[in-house]
C-alpha cells in the first residue's frame, strides 16, 4: 500500500465528508453460487449431519447481482441468472444489463426519496460508465442525480459501506437459511437484502470513515512510514 493510494483516499473520503449522508447513494455489483450453505448445522436425532446443495463443485451456477444503498436504507436489487447471462452473451455484469437495473428498478426508488442533489459513488469498474449511467436516470425521470463520484482503485475495500461489509454480512445471512437450489436462489438473495437493518449500514459507514469527524487515514496499514498529515 503506497503513501499515493491512502492519500487518494483520504481525498475522496474528504469530497464524501462534505456531502450530506442522506444525499449519497453507493451501487456495487456481487454474487452467490447456488451452493452457498451453511458450514455447520445442528442436527436432530435421526437427521442427516449435512446440508443438501444443488451443485457442490466450483462450477456452481453463479447469481449475480446489483445492489444499492443509502446511509439510512438499501433499493430494491436485481439478481441475474445464468440463463439471462448467457441469453446476454456475457461472463458477468456488463453496462447494458447495469442501465437495465437502473431504468427499471433503481431511477424511480430514487426519484421517490425525494432528495435533492444524489451523488453516486462507484469504484472503477468498467461497466460503470458515468456519462450512461447518468443519462439513464435523467431518461427514466430521476433528476436528483447530479454527480458520480469514483473510488480510487482498489479502495472499495477500505470505502464501501457494500464492500466492507453489507455484501459479506448478506451473504452469511443466506447461508443461515439452510439449503439454497436453483429454484429459490433469486428470491433468498433479495429477501435477505432488503432485509438489511439501517443499523448494519451505518456501522458500515462508520467501518469505512465516512463521517465529517472521522480521521480520514485511521485505517493506513503503514502510518509511521506514510507519516500523513490530516
Amino acid at each position: 500500500m503506497s503513501v499515493e493510494h491512502c492519500e487518494a483516499i483520504a481525498e475522496c473520503r474528504r469530497e464524501i465528508h462534505a456531502i450530506n449522508k442522506s444525499h449519497i447513494l453507493f451501487l456495487d455489483e456481487t454474487a452467490l453460487r447456488v451452493n452457498a450453505a451453511p458450514t455447520s448445522t445442528i442436527v436432530a436425532p435421526g437427521e442427516t449431519p449435512y446440508v443438501i446443495v444443488d451443485d457442490d463443485t466450483a462450477y456452481a451456477r453463479r447469481y449475480d447481482m446489483i445492489a444499492c444503498c443509502s446511509y439510512d436504507r438499501v433499493f430494491p436489487p436485481k439478481v441475474y441468472s445464468p440463463n439471462e447471462r448467457r441469453e446476454e452473451g456475457v461472463k458477468g455484469i456488463n453496462t447494458a444489463m447495469l442501465i437495465s437495473y437502473i431504468q427499471d428498478i433503481l431511477a424511480q426508488a430514487v426519484g421517490a426519496m425525494d432528495v435533492y442533489p444524489i451523488i453516486l459513488v462507484l469504484d472503477r469498474s468498467r461497466i460503470h460508465n458515468i456519462d450512461e449511467i447518468k443519462q439513464a436516470f435523467h431518461d427514466w425521470g430521476c433528476q436528483e442525480l447530479t454527480d458520480v463520484i469514483k473510488m480510487p482503485t482498489q479502495a472499495a475495500k477500505r470505502m464501501s459501506p457494500l464492500d466492507n461489509s453489507l455484501f459479506h454480512d448478506w451473504k452469511e445471512r443466506i447461508r443461515l437459511r439452510g439449503r439454497i437450489t436453483s429454484a429459490n436462489i433469486e428470491q433468498v438473495m433479495a429477501d435477505e437484502w432488503n432485509n438489511t437493518k439501517v443499523k448494519s449500514i451505518q456501522s458500515c459507514y462508520h467501518h469505512c470513515l465516512l463521517f465529517q469527524r472521522q480521521d480520514v487515514y485511521a485505517d493506513c496499514p503503514l502510518p509511521s512510514q506514510h507519516k500523513h498529515n490530516n
